[in-house]
């Protein structure tokens, strides 16, 4: 949701609907699940608002990594910790549509001074993420490239507000 940083009024509000977790989340979520010790963390993980996604015509997939985004190495100011108290379950703001008791929701506001471009694909990952061949610094735990309506152009006069909810439906 693109919002005037002075009044606060809403001027865009996109519903990107689902996104892909990909098998790094998988295996953090059945850890969890399991109360076991998880191999990766993505509670103190980073949103990601890039340019593109896969070179811009790639979607992602449950093998999916950071390397997909494309836009983030010149434009760091993309991948950004979460709010503070997020990620959660059973979300109480009511900007975020997509909350019920039984999601995690990710949130992260981006001030006028962060992501100012045209945003085609979104995903959360590891603090620290990168590129790089280390293990664990390329994980992602969810991502999403959107399609042409979907893409939000942000510039330094906006603020942005990004929810991520996964919900556990089952069958």
């Amino acid at each position: 949701m693109v919002k005037d940083p002075i009044t606060g009024r809403v001027l865009q509000r996109v519903e990107v609907g689902p996104n892909i977790v990909t098998n790094f989340g998988d295996k953090y979520y059945a850890q969890r699940g399991a109360v076991e010790a998880v191999t990766r963390t993505f509670s103190g993980g980073m949103m990601v608002v890039a340019k593109s996604f896969g070179a811009g015509s790639g979607a992602p997939s449950k093998t999916s990594t950071f390397r997909g985004f494309t836009g983030i190495a010149t434009t760091l100011t993309g991948r950004q910790a979460f709010d503070a108290t997020y990620p959660k379950t059973n979300d109480s703001d009511t900007d975020n549509t997509g909350r019920t008791a039984d999601a995690v929701t990710y949130k992260r506001t981006y001030t006028t001074l962060q992501a100012n471009y045209t945003i085609k694909a979104l995903g959360i990952c590891q603090n620290g993420c990168s590129s790089g061949s280390a293990a664990g610094v390329r994980e992602l735990l969810s991502a999403k490239a959107l399609t042409a309506a979907q893409q939000i152009t942000k510039t330094a006069s906006q603020t942005l507000v990004v929810y991520v909810n996964h919900t556990f439906l089952g069958v």
